[in-house]
């Protein structure tokens, strides 16, 4: 029994010791996680592109479409529908898609999320 279950620990050990491993290699080379990947998947979520590489889904949320503006820098298929506040010189920090009403899907680099904002 005492095998079974130090097999057992040692393979789910093992398990998330991989998973870590994949989240922080997709983290430094700048692609989305598996964990957001799924969350994008779940929430119905499209894929978008901007300045040569795949922006991370967060959330959805309510946004005063008064203060937006036209994000122009988008690539692929979404490109007509992205969004950013203008309050950010340079890159901005999220870029919104509009989901239905005052709702608007929103993404940011994929990056280590201390440095976000950084360079």
């Amino acid at each position: 029994m005492y095998k079974r279950v130090t097999k057992w620990v040692l393979t789910i050990g093992a398990i998330c010791v991989l998973y870590i491993g994949v989240e922080i290699i997709l983290l430094y080379n700048r692609h989305p996680t598996l964990y957001s990947t799924v969350k994008r998947l779940q929430a119905h979520a499209p894929e978008i592109e901007a300045y040569g590489e795949k922006w991370t889904y967060t959330d959805t949320e309510n946004v005063d479409e008064k203060k937006l503006e036209k994000f122009t820098e988008g690539e692929g298929a979404y490109k007509d529908q992205m969004y950013f506040f203008s309050g950010r010189p340079g890159t901005p920090a999220n870029i919104y898609i509009k989901k239905q009403g005052t709702e608007y899907y929103r993404y940011m680099r994929s990056t280590f999320i201390f440095f976000h904002g950084v360079g």
